[in-house]
């Protein structure tokens, strides 16, 4: 057996766990189609001045960056946002709100662990275009009609809004050029814990008063209008503060009458570590077991597009982790529509009868029938097992004494029924079979 392995922090995906993945992804894709939203694609490579330009001190240390053989410095996209905003940099024309979808790979150079690998697939909805929160609630929704489908109950999506931790560290007194240290620290509260953000806070220069505020209000979550009103109250004198509470509270008005809010939770500890969200920032995690962490996020970012060098303009959008989701499904059993359907097995119990069942084949996936043929020269018996095995409905088995008669068998799986068949008929034959 070979010993080669994969990079480290990668993995490979075949049988269940690739049915599993394509069944994610055709979920996103009709859900995302079905909100109204357009395809896109970009490269997995991207010139290294286009990825430095979201900014950040995780960028550079996080990047899979090199030169290539024009010496140029390039490297893998570590998220289909930063590609989204250079194409919506470079056609300033585009109709708005531009509304996309965009499915691929992405690669970051962290530590490999429990769920979380250096290449990941992702599946994102972002609108383009407008600043009005009925967007931000709606990659909400589109997110939340995924997770429905998928996982039925379980779950939850966090919501805050950068504005209001923003109001926060007025509110504690601290200086806001340390806004985004207490940001990343207060992002890292599920991990590490009150003292080990306490810790954090203290390193970056902010006394313990300051972050006592700050942990004690970020203890601050619930559901609904209600919940906001708490936000309200301790951010009273705070414009910017009281600016994200409205704009939560739009969103809460609608997840109300959409029905759905139980599952979204306003949560004044979610900050969300990337630097570029400008306004409302989102979360979701599965709340059964295995624990994977989060397995959705995003959030807005009104002046990401400006640093690609386009005009300002407001943008939010949404990630569904669908590395992380394969694991939960497969942890969970694999449901009945993601086992493989296989309607014919055609056995050939000669090598010079397998030009017959290979034409028969092409005919009946014409047809819309799956149909998979024996190439590995079985016997009957093995052939037989072999159908069985992948739940075959019917079993076609072609003999040279069958050829000879131009006739083939045609075995119900089921009720185990045998029926000679002229070839010229079997196609019409079988799908009437496989119709009762």
């Amino acid at each position: 057996m070979s010993d080669m392995r994969t990079v480290r922090g990668m993995r490979d995906l075949y049988g269940t766990e690739m049915r599993v993945r394509d069944y994610l992804i055709a979920t996103a894709v009709d859900v995302f189609q079905k909100f109204g939203y357009e395809p896109l694609d970009s490269p997995a490579m991207e010139l290294w001045e286009t990825l430095s330009a979201k900014g950040g001190e995780d960028v550079e240390a996080e990047t899979f960056k090199f030169t290539d053989k024009g010496d140029r410095e390039v490297g893998l996209r570590f998220d289909l946002t930063v590609p989204l905003a250079r194409i919506v940099a470079s056609n300033p024309h585009l109709a708005k709100p531009f509304k996309r979808y965009a499915i691929g790979k992405a690669w970051r150079y962290d530590r490999p662990q429990a769920g979380r690998y250096r290449e990941f697939e992702q599946a994102d909805v972002d609108i383009v275009g407008t600043a009005n929160p009925a967007a931000d609630a709606e990659v909400t929704l589109v997110a939340l009609e995924f997770l429905r489908r998928v996982f039925e109950k379980n779950y939850v999506i966090k919501i805050n809004n950068r504005k209001v931790l923003k109001g926060l560290i007025e509110k504690a007194g601290v200086s806001e050029t340390l806004s985004f240290e207490c940001f990343r620290a207060i992002d890292k509260l599920d991990k590490i814990g009150r003292d080990g953000v306490l810790d954090e806070l203290k390193s970056r220069g902010i006394r313990k008063k300051e972050s006592d505020f700050l942990l004690d209000a970020i203890a601050i979550k619930g559901t609904g209008v209600d919940a906001l009103e708490e936000f309200r109250e301790i951010l009273s004198g705070s414009k910017i503060g009281i600016e994200g509470v409205d704009e939560l509270t739009l969103m809460a008005e609608i997840f109300e009458d959409a029905g759905v809010k139980d599952v979204t939770i306003f949560d004044m500890s979610l900050a969300r570590g990337l630097d570029y969200y400008t306004g409302p920032v989102f979360e979701g995690r599965f709340l059964g077991e295995p624990d994977v962490g989060s397995i959705l996020g995003g959030g807005r970012y009104d002046r990401l597009i400006e640093k690609f060098g386009g005009p300002p303009t407001p943008a939010t959008g949404i990630s569904l982790g669908i590395g992380r989701m394969i694991e939960l499904v497969m942890a969970r059993g694999i449901r009945a529509e993601l086992t493989p359907q296989l309607d014919v097995y055609v056995a050939p119990l000669k090598r010079e009868t397998i030009r017959y069942a290979m034409a028969l084949q092409a005919n009946l996936v014409k047809e819309g029938i799956t149909c998979e043929v024996d190439i590995m020269d079985r016997s009957l018996k093995k052939s037989l097992e072999q159908a069985d095995a992948k739940n075959a409905k019917l079993i076609v088995i072609i003999g040279e004494r069958d050829v000879e008669r131009g006739e083939v068998s045609i075995r119900n799986m089921t009720d185990k029924s045998t029926q000679q068949v002229k070839i010229p008929s079997s196609v019409k034959f079988i799908k009437k079979a496989l119709k009762t």
